[in-house]
């Protein structure tokens, strides 16, 4: 599945996006984790101690807010686009 990262993410990733290789019936904080894994600088820009997603973090599947949806339990369908949001502001 492709990741679109945004923002200041991008940089920590290298890039605006990666592909990750996760199995069917994977959910979004399966691949939050494995985000996390595989750029550990990522860990505490998207994570809150105790493991909770940090509440300014925006995490969209298939243009659906997963916090809207079933939260980290989300499920990520195969083919699916995830964009990720860090916080923002603007004026």
């Amino acid at each position: 599945m492709d990741v679109y990262f945004y923002a200041t993410l991008r940089k920590t990733v290298g890039g605006r996006r990666v592909s990750f290789d996760l199995p069917a019936g994977s959910t979004a904080g399966d691949l939050l984790r494995h985000a996390t894994r595989e750029f550990p600088a990522l860990q505490p820009l998207i994570w809150e101690s105790g493991g909770r997603l940090a509440d300014y973090i925006r995490v969209f599947i298939d243009g659906r807010e997963i916090r809207n949806l079933q939260g980290l339990d989300t499920p990520v369908p195969a083919g699916a686009t995830v964009d990720i949001f860090p916080p923002s502001a603007g004026g």
